[in-house]
C-alpha cells in the first residue's frame, strides 16, 4: 500500500472510532465502507476486525464500570458457535442480500417500538443468548452488525454510558472471534502490518476523544442521535448495499 492510502485510512479510523464512542454505533459501518474504497473485501473485513478490536477494547476499558454484565454474559455464551457457523456455512451467501435483510430488520424494530403496546417493550434478557449466536454468524459475513445490536440494547434501565460500553463489549468479543477465525483459515495479517500499525493507534485516540464528548452529552440528545444513526445505517444497508446488489444481478 502507498503512504497516502495508509494515512487516509488512519484518519478515517480516528474519526469513526470517535463517532462510535459518542453515539454507540455507526463508526464501524462507516469505516468498513471507507476501507472498501481502498482494499478488496477479502482483506478489508479481517483488517477492519483488528482495528475495531482495538477501538472496542479501549471503549470497554474506559466504560468498564458502566457495563451491563447480565446482558453480556448471556450474549457471549453461544457466540463462538455462531462464528464457527459463519465460517463454515454463510461465507458463500451474497453479502448484500444479508445487508438488505439487516437493514429492514433495524427499521422495522425501531418503528414498531414507537407505536402502541410495543412502545414500552424491551428485549428479554434470555433472548441475548440466541442473539449472540446469530450475531457471531452474521459478523463473519457482513463485517459489522452494530445496527441490529443497537436496536436491541435500547433499554430504560441502561444509561448512555452503559449502552455504549455494552455495545463496545459486544464488539470486543465479536471482533476478537472474527480475527481468530480469519487467522485460522489462513489470512495473513502480517501482509497488512504497516496499515494495522497506523490505524490501531488512531482508533484508540479517537475512542478516547469520543468518550470525553459522551461524558458531556445530554442523555435525551444521546438517545435521539443514537436512533438517527441507526436509521441512517439501516437505509444505507437497504438502499446502497442491498438494493444496489439486486439491481446489478
Amino acid at each position: 500500500m502507498i503512504t497516502s492510502e495508509i494515512l487516509f485510512l488512519s484518519v478515517c479510523a480516528f474519526f469513526t472510532s470517535a463517532l462510535t464512542a459518542v453515539v454507540g454505533a455507526g463508526g464501524g459501518t462507516a469505516l468498513i465502507a471507507l476501507m472498501l474504497q481502498v482494499l478488496n473485501p477479502a482483506a478489508a473485513i479481517p483488517v477492519h476486525g483488528v482495528v475495531q478490536l482495538a477501538s472496542n477494547t479501549t471503549r470497554v476499558y474506559l466504560l468498564w464500570n458502566a457495563l451491563s454484565w447480565p446482558i453480556i454474559i448471556r450474549f457471549v455464551l453461544l457466540m463462538p458457535l455462531g462464528v464457527a457457523l459463519g465460517l463454515l456455512v454463510f461465507q458463500g451467501l451474497p453479502t448484500s442480500a444479508v445487508q438488505l435483510l439487516i437493514g429492514l430488520f433495524v427499521l422495522a424494530s425501531l418503528f414498531t417500538r414507537q407505536i402502541g403496546r410495543w412502545r414500552e417493550s424491551e428485549v428479554p434478557l434470555w433472548a441475548f443468548v440466541p442473539i449472540g449466536f446469530v450475531t457471531g454468524a452474521l459478523n463473519m459475513v457482513v463485517g459489522v452488525i452494530a445496527p441490529i445490536l443497537g436496536v436491541l440494547i435500547i433499554r430504560k434501565d441502561l444509561s448512555k454510558e452503559a449502552m455504549v460500553g455494552t455495545l463496545g463489549f459486544f464488539g470486543f468479543v465479536g471482533n476478537l472471534l472474527k480475527v481468530a477465525g480469519f487467522a485460522l483459515i489462513g489470512f495473513s495479517f502480517v501482509t497488512y502490518g504497516p496499515l494495522i500499525l497506523c490505524m490501531v493507534p488512531a482508533a484508540i485516540v479517537g475512542t478516547r476523544v469520543g468518550r470525553a464528548v459522551l461524558a458531556e452529552m445530554d442523555p435525551k440528545l444521546f438517545l435521539l442521535a443514537f436512533r438517527l444513526m441507526l436509521i441512517a445505517l439501516a437505509l444505507k444497508l437497504i438502499v446502497y448495499d442491498g438494493l444496489g446488489w439486486l439491481l446489478l444481478t
